[in-house]
């Protein structure tokens, strides 16, 4: 898997916050200072680099480390984030930095942050004040970080950056997926609506790009009747970092009809018969889910000379 480096710059703790948010999202990987950098041997596919931002210019010790540390960083693929107060101007704020890393930098973007002005010491309350009477600013609390921004961006890093070097063709990738889904009959289906969320450990059928899932009831049915959205993971037993297999699976769900044509294929595809579930004491609900997207980690990947994650998107089975 493709790793990430997180470098950053903080005094007084924000752009610290989102350096370790990115690192979460963006892991495996390190989140470190720019002062550490310079132990630290190892290679990255990914580095984002964390600047703030004060008084219209980057942080002098964060430029200082990059260029110190240019040929090593150039040697990754480079993320420029620059925390300030106002986003429209980190493309000016990133130049100079950006302009020292050239075509090694795929993405950059500011992070409007939050100024809480009696966490200030006393030197910077006193140039704070100066700069936002020059700027025409209220001398106040500035609350400009939007989290779900944020980690909307970050996600979106996420993707491009998994997404395979070496990738295998679909109809193949395909195979083995159906492989796996065959060769398994249990899951965990993960449902959520606001703030409820549920995991539920339970068997399943694959056939033909969708799952089915035979039930009595519960919450879950609650958080798919309000948002049809599901996450279904399948993998082995943990028996090693070179014997890694699962996968991630994102999905529509339904309710099937009691009774319908689809419900009793599926109780016949289970070699069950419709009167005999009737006889049941409680009922047994079908839940049906069409499969959006795979993603298939397997550490045998590798010696077939593709990335170990493979994605799989899946086009309308219906159609």
């Amino acid at each position: 898997m493709k790793n990430t480096l997180v470098l950053y710059e903080s005094k007084y703790g924000f752009t610290k916050m989102a350096a370790w948010q990115a690192a979460l999202v963006l892991g495996p990987g390190k989140c470190m200072r720019f002062s550490e950098f310079n132990n630290n041997k190892q290679e990255w596919d990914l580095i984002v680099l964390l600047i703030p931002v004060y008084y219209e210019k980057l942080d002098e010790e964060a430029v200082e480390n990059i260029k110190n540390n240019l040929d090593r960083l150039k040697r990754g693929k480079i993320v420029l984030f620059c925390t300030c107060l106002v986003k429209d101007y980190a493309k000016k704020y990133l130049q100079p930095v950006s302009d020292l890393l050239g075509s090694s930098v795929v993405f950059q973007e500011g992070i409007p942050g939050n100024l809480i002005l009696k966490q200030l010491d006393q030197e910077d309350r006193v140039r704070t004040a100066s700069f936002l009477e020059s700027a025409g600013l209220k001398e106040q609390d500035y609350l400009c970080f939007d989290q779900n921004w944020y980690i909307d961006t970050l996600l979106g890093i996420k993707e491009w950056k998994d997404n395979p070097t070496e990738a295998m063709d679909e109809k193949k990738i395909l195979e083995f997926c159906e492989e796996f889904l065959l060769n398994h009959n249990t899951c965990s289906l993960s449902t959520g609506y606001g703030k409820r969320v549920r995991a539920t450990p339970i068997e399943y059928r694959y056939k033909n790009g969708f799952l089915y899932i035979l039930s009595e009831g519960g919450e879950k049915f609650a958080n798919i009747l309000l948002s049809p959205n599901v996450s279904v993971a399948v993998f082995n037993e943990f028996q090693g970092m070179n014997q890694l297999r699962g996968m991630q699976i994102k999905g529509m769900s339904e309710i099937i009809e009691t009774g319908s044509e689809e419900y009793c294929d599926f109780l016949a595809m289970r070699k069950l018969k419709y009167e005999n579930v009737m006889k049941l004491p409680s009922s047994l609900y079908l839940i049906k889910i069409t499969i959006k997207r795979i993603e298939f980690l397997w550490s045998g990947f590798r010696e077939m000379g593709v990335d170990v994650k493979q994605f799989l998107t899946f086009s309308d089975p219906s159609k």
